[in-house]
């Protein structure tokens, strides 16, 4: 992992008035956030696709799952690909 995505990751978490910041909080008091999490934070995801990528590499990062609800959940740690069967 890189360095500077650590660092990154920590010094958004750090920001209070970030809304990446409050998804992070959100997101460990559940464990876990929904898209419809992320749509309260950034409610036109259309208007910045960058940022919006930046906000699942951080969750990712910070191995915080997101899916539709909480039975559909990526688990950026345990969700793992097996190459094998990629060949």
């Amino acid at each position: 992992m890189d360095p500077k995505t650590i660092t990154d990751v920590n010094a958004v978490e750090k920001d209070l008035s970030s809304p990446i910041a409050g998804l992070f909080q959100l997101g460990r008091e559940k464990s876990y956030v929904t898209y419809d999490d992320i749509l309260q934070y950034f409610p036109h995801p259309e208007e910045d696709l960058d940022q919006v990528d930046r906000v699942f590499a951080y969750l990712l990062c910070a191995g915080i799952p997101f899916g539709a609800d909480e039975e559909h959940l990526c688990h950026p740690i345990t969700d793992t690909i097996d190459l094998d069967e990629w060949y």
